[in-house]
């Protein structure tokens, strides 16, 4: 994760602390997601094991 968010880092206009809540928050929804979650919290799963 942590190269993920360097990489975002060196986007123009890139809030990295934005980013992080969004996976933070991901995070605690894919704790126990519902059905139509599924894609979003494998993604976030993909993103968070780098």
């Amino acid at each position: 994760m942590v190269g993920f968010l360097s990489a975002l880092s060196s986007l123009p206009g890139a809030d990295v602390g934005l980013f992080q809540q969004l996976i933070q928050e991901l995070g605690a929804l894919c704790q126990a997601p519902p059905a139509k979650a599924a894609k979003v919290c494998a993604l976030h799963a993909r993103l968070v094991n780098r």
